[in-house]
């Protein structure tokens, strides 16, 4: 009995050990409210735990039950930009700093010293490396001094890492150092075909991890043949888009997505379309079917839909006992849509505003579509709006409208050119008015 006792404490005590604290101070202190924390697996994002933040400073305890490995510390929506990655080897406390500006200062934790003092340190160096060649130097002695500084340092942090997580990344990490002095355009080459040289696809840890899902998409969009010219980047961004999805093939479908998804997103912001659809069409949306993810499809249909350049979806109504549509309209060189309601208070301030200052305003026509629950608000209201169209939506947010252009509020406001194309998504009365005010 005796010994079972011992056995229990002593377990207990294990237990006990086993859990340890992230703490430690947020600035300024008013931008934060909160931390959600997730573990980062290859087999998707896991929530562990979450907490306030106080004056900026938070705390909280990770459960004994956690597997070492990377922890995600989610500070604001959307959760993809706003977050911190931390390395957590269950056998240490961790204190940090983040500044809005300055970004992580980790007080204490060896594994997360080492690796973000080994990546601040590396990325120095890749830039001075590089500042080589953009300052069109050519002294070869000063050319391997560079080279020799990023080898040291790279060595140096292998060293303090080893048997630690942070090794992992800092050997998946090697950068291609030539052997001599190479002009730009070799080094370039050089440089792609040993890219992923100390990348393992297969780990786990790697495949969950920011820094891997940044080298495949900094692969897609940067490893570009020097030489190329502007029209022939799209061709060459989507053979390494092709590449990458080989490559892709041995790490779980969620993170398939995951990256790819990126991907997409990347192409999309930087209005590369014809990169964008490629990834959809022929990598992301199956890999969203099948794992299930239908809500990524609807996100990026709407946003192919309603993206610049797009031919805007139709929109009807009847006009003076006439049926009148959006693709019918011509004469004006711009078009403005406008989804209010006449319940809406932000509308009543805002469109009686706007529809003021359009007066001065010449070669617009207005289309301004009520989501509305019934007509008498709305049939009382729009005589004070004329020389608008207006069309309306009974089913108010249920309406194929809401859903059709991704209206989250109203009002909400889309300029189009003379074809009806989107050009932009205003968010305020102002921006409207200085949108319509500049030369077409």
């Amino acid at each position: 009995m005796r010994f079972l006792q011992v056995l229990i404490v002593v377990f207990f005590s294990m237990g006990v050990q086993s859990q340890h604290t992230v703490s430690g101070n947020f600035s300024p202190a008013n931008s934060f409210r909160y931390i959600l924390v997730y573990h980062l697996a290859n087999n998707g994002v896991e929530y562990v735990t979450d907490t306030g933040v106080e004056d900026g400073q938070f705390s909280f305890t990770l459960p004994h039950s956690v597997s070492p490995g990377l922890y995600r510390l989610v500070y604001a929506v959307p959760q993809d930009e706003y977050f911190i990655d931390i390395i957590y080897n269950c056998e240490e406390n961790i204190v940090l700093n983040f500044d809005l500006e300055a970004g992580i200062d980790i007080v204490s934790s060896k594994e997360n010293s080492i690796y973000y003092d080994y990546f601040s340190e590396i990325e120095n160096a890749k830039d001075a490396f590089m500042a080589f060649y953009s300052d069109g130097k050519s002294d070869k002695k000063e050319y391997m001094q560079l080279v020799d500084k990023m080898a040291r340092i790279q060595n140096s942090y292998e060293s303090k890492s080893k048997g630690l997580i942070a090794d992992t990344f800092i050997q998946a990490n090697r950068h291609y150092l030539p052997k001599k002095y190479m002009s730009l355009s070799d080094f370039l080459v050089e440089k792609k075909k040993h890219y992923f040289d100390h990348i393992d696809f297969t780990n786990g840890m790697l495949q969950a991890s920011e820094f891997f899902s940044d080298k495949v998409l900094n692969y897609m969009f940067w490893a570009i043949p020097p030489g190329t010219p502007e029209s022939g980047l799209v061709l060459e961004i989507n053979k390494n888009v092709d590449f990458m999805a080989s490559k892709l093939e041995v790490v779980p479908k969620i993170l398939q997505t995951n990256v790819l998804a990126k991907a997409w997103k990347k192409a999309n912001e930087s209005e590369a379309y014809e990169v964008s659809d490629h990834i959809f069409e022929t990598y992301l949306k199956k890999l969203a079917q099948e794992t299930e993810n239908d809500n990524l499809i609807t996100i990026i249909e709407t946003q192919t839909r309603l993206r610049k350049g797009a031919v805007s979806p139709e929109i009807t109504w009847e006009e003076n006992g006439e049926k009148k549509s959006l693709s019918s309209l011509s004469g004006a060189s711009r078009y403005l849509l406008i989804f209010w309601s006449s319940t809406c208070s932000h509308c009543l301030n805002e469109v009686p505003v706007l529809h003021e200052q359009l007066k001065s305003i010449q070669d617009v026509e207005v289309v301004a579509v009520g989501l509305e629950d019934g007509t008498e608000s709305w049939k009382q209201t729009i005589p004070k709006l004329p020389d608008f169209h207006h069309a309306i939506a009974l089913e108010k947010w249920e309406s194929p409208y809401v859903q059709t252009f991704s209206v989250q509020k109203t009002p909400t406001y889309f300029i189009l050119d003379k074809d009806k194309r989107f050009l932009d998504r205003p968010e305020s009365v102002e921006a409207v008015i200085e949108n319509l005010k500049r030369p077409n």
